[in-house]
């Protein structure tokens, strides 16, 4: 695979008129690669043959193997689709527009866990197993990052329309697939329970947050009722400055400088903050009667520096388990997610409870991320040198492969 600068790009795409918890001036694209290669085609044979085996070893795959755990292996296929073929990409994840280095290493792995194969993503079932229901991420802006890859993941099948179109990134935005009846929404909640920043006019991203930990976002909250599936997850926002309330009174702060002496208030642990939000998120959909999808934290992957301070994420390829592991931050923020899913889990149906653990996966991706490839060198963006999201297309798109197997077993 070869990539090819190309000043034309033209980008095709036209719109078209119980509790399951599964946790970037030059343009590019693929003009010299065949369209066979770089898109699944849906008369592969390899394709069918895992496709039409996947409902029926569903059930088989995840009793015999944990699909959380695996390794990055080659895979010639290519993508599922292109930015040529996706108007859907966020364009701060679009790393193809954007030239990023290296896409063709970055694009040729797939997921394999330990002691099973998982079967490529197939739209067309995905589309039939949520006719007539609806989808709801929860979340932080990788809620929408996940979301917009499954949407790709979709338009091989059909294209959705918006639903009262909305010119935001940070916001609520809803769509929907008129063929087959399908409503998917992002609720963009960075911390899942209520939160205002300190200080009126202050920066969203830098500024401390005010943020209630024993109160669900009603953001998401009031609506979520009436979803059949819910996608929730959020952590990373808890590396910034907060100030953290509970009961009614004021608990202390997490990154923030001076605390004692700014707000008379203490340090507390920023995975005490990410485990009390996600307890109050569980309880808030304790009543919740469809199916909930629980992802653990994906983690960043800056080096030499913060996303302030001039670090980077330069890598090429992925990198195996044995050569390294998750963070100190990430690794807390983990574990207090997976025990608070294992106590709500004990207090419902298990069988409506599946973990959903991306972690460990994603951990072994610092080549998958947009970097400095989520806009032009000349234009001055708040996210300059992006470590969190993800490209698109990318690693993050066996996060629906996991979410249609996750579904399919449960």
């Amino acid at each position: 695979m070869k990539l090819k600068p190309n000043n034309q790009i033209v980008r095709k795409a036209a719109y078209a008129g119980g509790l399951l918890l599964v946790v970037v001036f030059t343009a590019w694209n693929y003009s010299s690669l065949s369209t066979e290669r770089l898109i699944d085609a849906p008369a592969s044979s390899v394709a069918t043959a895992r496709s039409s085996s996947a409902t029926s070893n569903a059930s088989d795959v995840a009793a015999s193997c944990d699909v959380a755990r695996g390794e990055w292996v080659p895979d010639s296929a290519g993508p599922y689709y292109t930015n040529a073929t996706c108007a859907l990409i966020d364009g701060r994840q679009d790393c193809m527009k954007y030239g990023k280095p290296g896409m063709e290493s970055i694009l040729g792995w797939r997921w394999k866990p330990h002691g099973c194969d998982l079967p490529r993503f197939d739209a067309a079932a995905f589309l039939r197993l949520v006719r007539g229901r609806s989808m709801a991420f929860v979340g932080d802006s990788v809620a929408r990052n996940h979301m917009q890859s499954l949407m790709c993941l979709l338009a091989k099948v059909e294209y959705p329309r918006e639903i009262e179109p909305k010119d935001c990134v940070h916001c609520t935005r809803k769509y929907h697939y008129r063929e087959h009846d399908f409503t998917v929404c992002v609720f963009w909640t960075p911390f899942l329970v209520r939160w205002n920043l300190t200080r009126a006019g202050g920066q969203q991203f830098m500024d401390p947050h005010n943020v209630y930990l024993d109160e669900a976002d009603p953001e998401w909250s009031g609506d979520v009722a009436g979803y059949d599936y819910v996608v929730l997850n959020g952590a990373k926002w808890f590396t910034r400055p907060t100030v953290l309330y509970e009961g009614g009174r004021l608990l202390g702060c997490a990154n923030v400088d001076g605390c004692e002496a700014a707000h008379n208030a203490t340090d507390v642990a920023p995975d005490y903050a990410v485990r009390a939000s996600f307890r109050t998120a569980l309880r808030a959909l304790a009543g919740f009667r469809g199916r909930l999808v629980v992802r653990t934290v994906a983690p960043p992957h800056y080096e030499n520096g913060k996303w302030y301070d001039g670090g980077n994420c330069v890598r090429t390829r992925p990198v195996r388990s044995n050569e390294t592991s998750l963070p100190e931050t990430e690794a807390a923020f983990h574990a207090a997610q997976v025990e608070e899913f294992r106590a709500a889990a004990a207090a419902e149906s298990a069988a409506r409870f599946v973990l959903m653990d991306v972690s460990e996966m994603m951990q072994m991706r610092g080549d998958g991320h947009p970097g400095q490839y989520g806009h032009w060198p000349h234009e001055k963006v708040g996210f300059g040198i992006d470590c969190v999201h993800w490209c698109l297309p990318g690693p993050v798109d066996a996060w629906n492969e996991l979410l249609l197997h996750l579904l399919l077993s449960g």
